[in-house]
């Protein structure tokens, strides 16, 4: 082997080695490159979704407030209902009692536009621990044990959720339990 030959050979090795050494380090910045692209996707991400939790947040407070004005709302002619009670000097009694009833139909109209219903049992209906309160046994003729017995005061409900329970008496099993 010459040296002229050798010198060739070396040459070629170097190359093949210069190239082989290029490779990874273009593989290395395609890789950092990729990273930065990762990091800051996962940025944009976080701050989108900070972003959407507190457009959510505020929309909650939005839509409490408008709940709270429309039932405040329908609140307002009640009020003045009283307010013209209020005013009348020298009314008798039946008119005072009159002018309650009026205020009272009035609450209830404002409560059922605001999808407030009575929870109102009847004597005999099966007693519901979702919907009644239990608040005694009471003995009565021809209703059966675990029945409503007696209606001590109505309840009330919007939609599904009970806002009170309406509390009732029972009718206790024949053995007194």
């Amino acid at each position: 082997m010459t040296l002229e030959e050798t010198n060739e050979e070396d040459v070629e090795v170097n190359e093949e080695e210069t190239l082989e050494e290029e490779a990874p380090l273009s593989e290395i910045e395609q890789l950092r490159v990729d990273l930065e692209q990762a990091v800051g996707a996962r940025q944009r991400a976080l701050a989108d979704f900070a972003n959407f939790q507190r457009r959510a947040a505020e929309n909650e407070s939005r839509s409490r407030e408008r709940g709270i004005a429309e039932v405040v709302r329908n609140l307002v002619p009640v009020l003045d209902q009283f307010e013209m009670a209020l005013d009348q000097e020298g009314a008798s009694s039946d008119s005072i009692l009159e002018g309650v009833s009026l205020v009272r139909e009035e609450l209830l109209r404002a409560l059922g536009r605001n999808g407030v219903e009575a929870i109102t049992p009847e004597m005999g209906d099966e007693f519901d621990p979702n919907r009644h309160e239990a608040m005694l046994q009471h003995p009565a003729e021809g209703v059966e044990a675990g029945h409503v017995s007696l209606i001590v005061k109505s309840g009330w409900s919007m939609g599904p959720l009970v806002l009170k329970p309406a509390q009732v008496g029972i009718a206790p099993s024949e053995s007194g339990d």
